[in-house]
């Protein structure tokens, strides 16, 4: 067998440590796992398991060092609580007794008003809901023969339209695709018309037809991505000037958007945080594309000052985050302590494949774990599940209330 390296020798030397760090914890004894893990870091500074747990280590002792002083304060409160509880029982029990008979009679007229305004407002809501419905119908049909007509217009006497015209509608497209036409644009799509034959009427149908699909599509975008809100409402007229749509036939085509919107599923809210760039923006593509709403973040701290004010569906975050303040671990734990984050699913991302790292993540509670590299399908398949059985834990909830 052939000799240990130094380097070798030296993680040999940190795996032994860190796996009586591990035992340390299962066992509870903290100060001696803090100890454990400065001998491992004078060994091997650099370790970014050592790293990890010291970061946990760390979280762990001032938790401890917390609930102990808790502790003491509760029990000093607790019996300071007793006695005026006692000397205050003695006063207010017959005046409890007098009152519960009012307080029941005044709880059930409150509970009968507040079920008849809940039931007037739900009324009223079906009703609204109603009426939207018909309206989008009414847009839609409109929508709909506008689209029809538009189909039609290409058509002569039943024929298929030919590759020339085939070949200037791409051209039309391309150029159409960001915007209207620039001056240089036009200059180079007249010429194409005239090598192709392509006649003014044909031009002004192929360029209404095109200009109304590239407004649907960006239109379509904004709205998936969140850049249309009713906060930036300029921005929606800054695309329709764009691509020099009229009010009327905005409406038209925004009518197509709303009910198709409305007829798929209601996308799901997913919180992404990666300190590499070009992976968080790869997955925040993927994660659209699939029909998610995405907010990424390069950093845990940004993404916790978002999570304090915001519960997304799903929290999707890489391990390893050197450029925040907050590693994974640290991040989960800060997460979990919002009342409204308790049981919003949470996936770990790492290239790192160590066993007692995905074991201490699971301990913790987290929800999964994807080891990068992984394709597309597995993120995907995973996210769905955990929405999955999101979903159903939050409708079990909302049952056990009513009841």
């Amino acid at each position: 067998m052939a000799d240990l390296t130094p380097r070798d020798d030296i993680r040999k030397k940190v795996s032994e440590i860190l796996k009586r760090v591990d035992r340390l914890i299962r066992a509870g004894d903290i100060d001696q796992s803090i100890r454990e893990i400065i001998r491992a870091k004078e060994i091997d500074p650099k370790n970014v398991y050592i790293r990890a747990y010291e970061e946990r280590l760390v979280y762990l002792k001032e938790e401890h060092e917390k609930h102990a002083e808790e502790e003491r304060t509760r029990k000093a409160a607790e019996e300071a609580a007793r006695k005026r509880d006692e000397e205050a029982r003695k006063r207010l029990e017959e005046e409890w007794k007098r009152q519960e008979e009012q307080r029941r009679a005044r709880e059930e007229e409150e509970r009968r008003k507040k079920l008849e305004v809940e039931r007037r407002a739900a009324e009223e809501q079906k009703q609204r809901i109603e009426e939207e419905r018909r309206r989008l119908e009414a847009e839609l049909r409109i929508a709909e023969e506008e689209l029809k007509r538009k189909a039609e217009l290409p058509k002569r006497s039943g024929e298929k339209r030919s590759p020339a015209v085939l070949k200037y509608r791409q051209a039309l497209h391309e150029v159409w695709i960001d915007g209207a036409a620039t001056q240089d644009e036009e200059t180079r799509l007249s010429s194409l018309r005239k090598e192709l034959s392509i006649t003014d009427e044909q031009h002004g149908e192929l360029e209404q037809e095109v200009k109304f699909d590239t407004y649907y599509t960006a239109l379509k975008r904004a709205w998936s991505s969140g850049a249309i809100t009713p906060q930036t409402a300029s921005h929606l007229a800054e695309l329709r000037k764009k691509f020099l749509i009229s009010a009327e036939d905005h409406d038209r085509i925004e009518a197509r958007l709303l009910w198709e919107l409305r007829q798929g599923q209601e996308r799901a809210d997913i919180l992404v945080v990666d300190d590499d760039t070009k992976l968080l923006s790869v997955i925040t593509e993927t994660l659209q594309e699939a029909g998610f709403n995405v907010q990424s973040f390069p950093s845990s701290d940004d993404a916790f000052t978002y999570l304090q004010q915001n519960t997304p569906d799903l929290i999707l975050s890489d391990i390893n985050l050197e450029s925040s303040t907050m590693g994974g671990f640290t991040f989960y734990e800060k997460v979990r302590e919002l009342d409204a984050l308790q049981d919003v699913p949470f996936i770990f991302l790492s290239g790192l494949t160590d066993e007692v790292l995905i074991r201490t993540g699971k301990e913790m509670g987290v929800d999964d774990y994807i080891t990068k590299p992984f394709s597309d399908e597995t993120l995907i398949a995973t996210i769905k599940g955990k929405l999955k059985r999101y979903k159903q834990l939050k409708e079990s909830k909302a049952r056990n209330n009513k009841t």
